[in-house]
């Protein structure tokens, strides 16, 4: 068969080759972003080292906007997914695979340095980004809400607590490694790690309070 009646070139099909150009941009953008910073991003100098022409970069995405977010995105659940193994693979009590999976998250994220930067610190710069990151805590958070019915044995009637508890177990926990990744706290990874699992350990802990506090407070409001 000819290329042109099996859109297959070099044992490759047309599909397969859309998606390693669209692989070798976000490389390319995951390279430029997280050392120059976004600014630095560019159509020309993705495609120069992707080594993709123009016309597929446009094939791929609408804009730069889209690729940073989509960037953004595959980092995210990158780190996701790994929590979610993490947890899953930890046979222990309750607080070991909530420890496991915040070590496994924040070691994914930060493992590359740039990585760390895209997710923390340069979703600030662009509305897009901006976007795409509070798409991503809120996917955090309900990775959270999740795991938490997993690992612990919650009575019913505490989706409240456990929703609140998750946004703030996801704004504190991106806020604190941002200071970290400034060079504002003087801990090494782990010690962040620590204090990070530390902190949704003690969260989680008083879902049954905040539940409570929570009931108390719509029975006031409806009297």
């Amino acid at each position: 068969m000819t290329r042109a009646s099996t859109g297959t070139y070099r044992g490759a099909s047309s599909e397969e080759r859309r998606e390693d150009r669209r692989n070798r941009l976000l490389d390319a953008a995951l390279a430029i972003i997280g050392t120059r910073g976004l600014s630095a991003l560019t159509v020309r100098g993705v495609c120069e080292h992707a080594k993709v022409g123009p016309r597929f970069f446009y094939e791929a995405f609408p804009d730069l906007d889209a690729l940073a977010a989509e960037l953004l995105l595959r980092i995210q659940q990158a780190g996701l997914d790994r929590a979610r193994r993490a947890i899953a693979e930890t046979s222990a009590d309750p607080e070991a695979r909530i420890r496991a999976g915040v070590a496994a998250l924040i070691t994914e994220l930060t493992d590359d340095p740039r990585r760390a930067k895209i997710v923390f610190a340069q979703a600030y710069g662009s509305e897009a980004l901006m976007r795409s990151r509070f798409d991503g805590m809120r996917r955090v958070a309900e990775v959270i809400i999740e795991q938490t019915r997993v690992v612990l044995d919650l009575p019913e009637g505490q989706d409240a607590a456990v929703a609140v508890t998750s946004q703030l177990i996801t704004g504190g926990a991106a806020e604190l490694v941002l200071v970290w990744l400034d060079g504002q706290l003087e801990v090494d990874r782990d010690g962040l790690i620590d204090l990070l699992a530390d902190f949704a350990v003690d969260m989680l802990a008083r879902i049954p309070a905040l539940a409570e506090r929570l009931r108390t407070t719509k029975k006031s409001a409806a009297s």
